[in-house]
């Protein structure tokens, strides 16, 4: 069977070392004292005019020293740490220090912490990890690099980052309401699935789309209907056993443009701006699944969303 030509566009395997966790060169451990599992890396090498994605899962554990180095960079991005389970989505379970801008931030929610170009960040101290963690780094910007500096000893009064540790608003992918559009799949009664974290520019100013869903069992969709963008977009599932952290425990599936790609591990999906894509549909989810998407537009936007 010959090879579909968007195949490319899915993503499995990491890079050699989470960036944003190095010292000044890589250490035998991700995170000494925390078993982890580097997952999922993606840029623009990997697929042309994309952003930069990495993933890391981390079970538990926890660390007596930072990781890291306080550094900067001349793009934007964003931090992620996720966690949770089916009887509570939103508990995070354990502590994190990040060091932004000086301030030793500690984290015990859900959380996407915004970090404009130029801030200083660094090290991150894992204090506790006593449940399946997920650690993710967007960065706009076609290739890592970061500048390595001083720590901030004097912090700056306001604030020049944001932290995001709750839901702001209802947010859905769904198409608008307009004459003739087609309707979003039926959500099925028996997919246990939950909305942990969002950001975009009118919940942070400056910031970019990003979103987290777990499903936890079942099968069903994301409603948006078949769509493209004027931004290339990252949507992905990572799997959340321990055991089998690049199984899903089920099946995605994905339209990207005529081809319909389907795949049991757990993926990054690089969809290049005004590619059509969906439905984007999971298939008998067994175990925990973190969904999660993203993309290089302060608004989500879509050809779905044009009144």
């Amino acid at each position: 069977m010959p090879k579909l030509k968007n195949a490319k566009c899915l993503i499995h395997d990491p890079a050699i070392y989470p960036d944003e966790l190095k010292g000044k060169k890589p250490a035998k451990d991700i995170v000494p004292g925390v078993k982890a599992t580097h997952l999922m890396t993606t840029d623009a090498g990997k697929q042309k005019g994309f952003f930069y994605v990495d993933c890391t899962w981390l079970w538990k554990g926890a660390a007596k020293e930072p990781v890291g180095v306080p550094h900067k960079h001349n793009f934007d991005h964003i931090i992620a740490l996720a966690s949770g389970h089916i009887k509570d989505p939103q508990d995070f379970g354990g502590k994190v220090t990040v060091w932004l801008d000086g301030n030793p931030e500690v984290i015990t929610k859900n959380s996407i912490i915004f970090i404009p170009a130029g801030v200083v960040h660094g090290p991150i101290l894992f204090n506790k990890i006593v449940q399946p963690t997920f650690f993710m780094i967007v960065a706009i910007t076609p290739k890592y690099s970061r500048t390595i500096v001083e720590q901030v000893v004097k912090p700056a009064k306001k604030k020049k980052y944001a932290i995001v540790d709750h839901l702001y608003k209802d947010f859905s992918v769904a198409a608008s309401k307009k004459k003739n559009a087609p309707p979003p799949p039926p959500r099925n009664p028996n997919l246990k699935s939950a909305r942990i974290m969002h950001i975009e520019e009118d919940i942070v100013k400056g910031a970019f789309y990003t979103d987290f869903v777990w499903i936890f069992k079942g099968t069903g969709a994301a409603p948006a209907t078949v769509h493209d963008h004027e931004w290339p977009e990252l949507i992905a599932m990572a799997g959340a056993d321990p055991k089998h952290p690049r199984n899903l425990g089920g099946e995605m599936s994905i339209v990207l443009g005529d081809e319909y790609h389907a795949t049991k591990k757990s993926s990054l999906v690089c969809i290049p701006k005004k590619m059509m894509h969906c439905p984007w549909e999971f298939h008998d989810i067994k175990t925990p699944t973190l969904v999660f998407s993203a993309g290089p537009s302060h608004m989500y936007t879509g050809s779905h969303k044009k009144d």
